[in-house]
């Protein structure tokens, strides 16, 4: 047992092993494709920054010799004008010192006299003039004087940016040399001034911070002097590969801002190419730094690059070593253990299949018996349905037979009436009064309609409702029909009927059951009212968004507080034996029910008994064919 546990130990040891020199294996190699992958997107992207300020400064390098040429600045410095002519000649050569740097883009634009004093500039009409104003300890004032032109990197005190001057000596000479002594340097001749032009870097600072970059351009002595990141600039840049060179004017040229060092450490060097680890008061960050040398200046330009991509790639590299000699691991171990399996398999094959048969023959008997059992309750439910139906059918043919005397009664009063005006009829024929004769025959006509009418609604209400079919049917039309039915028993028994019913309502089911429904309600309210002087009967239909609700109410005795639950219950009835079966209401219970609603009853607080019935709405307008029908 001991042995087996230790070979276990051992197998699992062995394959994590694997796994972890797998992932490393696999890290090393995907760590150095980003790499390579980064450095080859970065050479490009190093070169894009180059010809970027190389097109800034090349899109201005020629202006100063085009100042240097042009008349109007030869005239504003000539020493020998007229004091009068000489202050027209200024003005008018700064309007077009103004109009040349903004249609050149260029961030200033200014001749300086032979004496250092600024003699026309293009900002001569903005608060901070550079008109009148002494450079003559400028360093490219001073270079240009020696040596005929001048380029010169500083920091403008005003500004406290680094800016890049172009300067280009002005000479006196004749209209004939003036070319060539500018294509010749202007060495020779009296000193007229200097043209100057200034060049800024700040928009493409900001370009390179808006997108995301991480760009220092160092001088010659290694000290940042542009940067997309303030915290770089006027930082010696020794960390990222550039040879310190002693630069003694870098406190002059920096106007004597603290120049320090950039913090960190290199990683790992890949050629040319740096992996550093720069210190921050913040956070320490590893980058890829990349550099490439502007020679014409004297300048290179480095870009930091940082490594999350190149961490991904690592991750990635570990993800994949691992999951794949985890993989290869596993199907190893599958292959052992499906083996295995397979031989266990075999062996209980048999023993499985007896189990298989004996469930299936056990499902098989109680899905027998399940199928038995449903066709049973399908056969109950189609008799309740049937059963459901017969008590409607009954309860209907109760109601007729109580109704059937008193419409005898209505019936006899208009056969009565008819053979009265038949006889009379028959007298006036003799007499020729055919005037006479036409109005008994419409009477006689009018009294055989009153009788189809009622016996037509009895016919009716006596059919039986086919199941299962429903139709839209309007309450006030089912109310009406009912309080027809019974209109004889209400006027023998001098009831007084109120009605509030709202128009034009319509539910779904069927129109002969809700005419039975509210028949059984108003003959119980009827019943109710044996005996009570001033027998009142309220109808009430009110409806709702979703609801109809009827509400057949009576000044009675109510209910007693114990029957109030029952009275739905089948053969449930307080009246006396031989008066009702008590299926009345148990019937309009089961038929709401079908119709979806409800019904319920309660006791009035003035007195007397409330039954209320609550149906869906049908929201729909009836159709000229359902009224047709109904009619």
């Amino acid at each position: 047992m001991a042995r087996k546990r230790l070979k276990q130990i051992g197998l699992v040891a062995g394959a994590i092993g694997i796994i972890a020199l797998s992932a490393y294996a696999s890290q090393r190699i995907w760590r150095e494709n980003g790499l390579k992958a980064l450095q080859a997107v970065n050479e490009q992207r190093l070169q894009l920054v180059a010809s970027a300020i190389r097109s800034e400064i090349n899109r201005q390098d020629h202006l100063p010799i085009v100042l240097s040429l042009d008349p109007d600045v030869r005239a504003a410095l000539d020493p020998a004008a007229e004091p009068a002519a000489h202050a027209g000649t200024i003005e008018r050569l700064n309007r077009k010192l103004a109009r040349l740097s903004r249609e050149a883009d260029a961030r200033a634009m200014f001749v300086i006299g032979p004496n250092g004093t600024v003699v026309a500039s293009d900002n001569w009409d903005s608060p901070d003039s550079l008109v009148g104003k002494s450079l003559a300890e400028a360093p490219y004032f001073a270079q240009a004087l020696a040596a005929g032109r001048s380029t010169y990197l500083g920091i403008e005190p005003s500004a406290n940016r680094v800016r890049y001057y172009l300067a280009e000596a002005i000479r006196a000479a004749d209209a004939a040399g003036a070319a060539a002594m500018a294509h010749e340097g202007a060495r020779s001749g009296a000193l007229l001034g200097v043209a100057v032009v200034r060049i800024e870097f700040d928009a493409l600072e900001a370009t390179w911070e808006k997108a995301g970059e991480h760009v220092v351009v160092a001088d010659s002595g290694g000290i940042a002097f542009l940067a997309s990141d303030a915290a770089y600039r006027f930082r010696r840049v020794g960390l990222l590969g550039l040879p310190m060179t002693p630069a003694g004017g870098a406190a002059e040229r920096y106007s004597g801002m603290p120049v320090t060092d950039i913090d960190g450490r290199v990683l790992e060097r890949r050629g040319d190419d740096l992996v550093v680890r720069i210190d921050s008061p913040d956070a320490d960050a590893v980058y890829l730094s990349q550099a490439t040398s502007v020679p014409e200046y004297g300048w290179t330009i480095f870009r930091l690059t940082g490594l999350a991509s190149v961490n991904e790639d690592q991750r990635d590299g570990t993800i994949i070593g691992g999951s794949l000699s985890t993989l290869i691991i596993i199907l190893a171990l599958y292959v052992i253990e499906r083996h295995r399996a397979y031989v266990a398999a075999t062996r209980s094959g048999a023993e499985l299949k007896r189990q298989v048969a004996e469930r299936t023959r056990e499902l098989s008997e109680s899905n027998a018996s399940l199928q038995t059992e449903i066709e049973e309750r399908r056969r109950t439910e189609a008799r309740l349905r049937a059963t459901q139906s017969e008590l409607v059918q009954a309860g209907k043919l109760a109601a007729l037979g109580q109704m059937s005397a008193a419409i005898a009664h209505e019936i006899n009063q208009p056969l009565a009436a008819i053979r009265t005006f038949i006889a009379s009829t028959k007298i006036f024929a003799t007499r020729r009064d055919l005037g006479q004769v036409v109005r008994n025959l419409d009477l006689i006509t009018d009294l055989a309609e009153r009788m189809a009418g009622i016996t037509g609604h009895l016919k009716t209400f006596a059919r039986k409702a086919e199941p299962g079919h429903t139709e839209p049917v309007q309450v006030a039309r089912a109310l009406e029909r009912a309080l027809f039915l019974l209109e004889s028993e209400i006027r023998k028994a001098s009831v007084r009927v109120e009605k509030d019913i709202a128009p034009d309502v319509w539910v779904m089911g069927h129109a002969v059951q809700l005419e039975q429904v509210i028949l059984n309600l108003l003959r119980n309210a009827l019943d109710a009212l044996a005996g009570v002087p001033e027998p009142l009967i309220r109808i009430v239909v009110t409806a709702a968004a979703d609801t109809v609700s009827i509400a057949v109410a009576d000044n009675g005795h109510g209910i007693a507080e114990g029957d109030i639950d029952r009275v739905f219950d089948p053969f449930f009835t307080t009246k006396p034996v031989g008066k009702g079966l008590g299926l009345g209401l148990s019937v309009s219970y089961g038929i709401v029910q079908d119709f979806g609603g409800r019904v319920h009853a309660a006791n009035r607080p003035e007195g007397g008994a409330e039954l209320v019935v609550e149906l869906p709405r049908h929201a729909r307008e009836p159709i000229a064919a359902e009224s047709a029908i109904h009619a």
